[in-house]
């Protein structure tokens, strides 16, 4: 199986190394020292973060016992995540721990975002993300012109989908109210916040009480074909984003959302009502 995603595979790829070694119980100071490399090394390959060569594969598997079949396919996934992603030319726009959602997110199944302050990246027009960068704390002008152009590509690459995949985003009031002083920049994204809600695989949302999503923003990614995996949680800060797979804490999320989800209102609703 092959994923169009390197640092995708690159994840797929240590998360299968992981499990095995975790199966034989041998630490990554072991595994490391049977291939020549120190454990540091066996923590990037499995947590995706640098590429990994064939012969370090091979090496592991052949520790680990895992049968040769599953080790061709290992491979390829090792040599698909040599490539270059497709957001290589616009990195200076990308923190690194953002390369695996931008990735995922051009090939998911489905999007469920809770968004409190700011409209989502992925609905954002240019006005609104220029209006937003001036209220943030100041940054070059060339990294603020590389995060437009890589927002402008992520909106590019999903929304020319056909079929489009499930996108269900939940806005915090103050997301809204805050367009009423942007002008034409906060008309202009209302209008874009609406067109999405009448996509038929969309549905836009606002939470008009308390809820269980109050405590921060976050966004769950179901990976579809090619992509395999479970879905897993981003949670974006000030600091950085990061991101949670465990099992129950991704499910946690989900009822989070699915609960904030059912209390929130139709966003053409909450218009309505202003």
């Amino acid at each position: 199986m092959t994923t169009g995603s390197p640092t995708i595979a690159r994840r797929v790829l240590g998360t299968s190394l992981r499990n095995h070694r975790e199966s034989r119980r041998i630490t990554r100071t072991t595994a490391g020292a049977a291939i020549g490399y120190a454990h540091q090394t066996i923590q990037r390959i499995e947590e995706g973060t640098q590429a990994t060569r064939e012969h370090q594969v091979r090496g592991l598997c052949q520790l680990y016992g895992v049968p040769e079949d599953e080790i061709a396919e290992l491979c390829r996934y090792a040599k698909e995540g040599a490539k270059r992603g497709w957001w290589e030319s616009y990195k200076e726009g990308m923190p690194p721990e953002f390369r695996a959602f931008a990735e995922t997110e051009a090939e998911i199944a489905a999007m469920h975002t809770v968004e409190l302050e700011h409209v989502p990246g992925i609905i954002q027009t240019d006005g609104y993300l220029r209006a937003a960068q001036t209220a943030a704390l100041p940054f070059p002008e060339e990294k603020l012109r590389a995060v437009r152009r890589l927002r402008q590509l992520r909106q590019e690459r999903l929304f020319r989908r056909d079929p489009l995949p499930e996108l269900h985003i939940v806005l915090g009031q103050s997301a809204l109210l805050y367009l009423r002083r942007l002008g034409d920049v906060g008309d202009e994204q209302l209008r874009r916040i609406r067109d999405v809600a009448a996509l038929p695989t969309a549905d836009v949302r606002v939470a008009v009480e308390l809820h269980p999503a109050m405590a921060c923003s976050f966004t769950i990614l179901t990976p579809g074909p090619p992509l395999p995996g479970a879905p897993f949680v981003f949670i974006d800060a000030v600091h950085g984003g990061r991101y949670e797979e465990g099992r129950d804490v991704v499910s946690l999320y989900e009822r989070t959302f699915a609960a904030a989800h059912e209390m929130a209102i139709p966003v053409e609703e909450y218009i309505h009502g202003w």
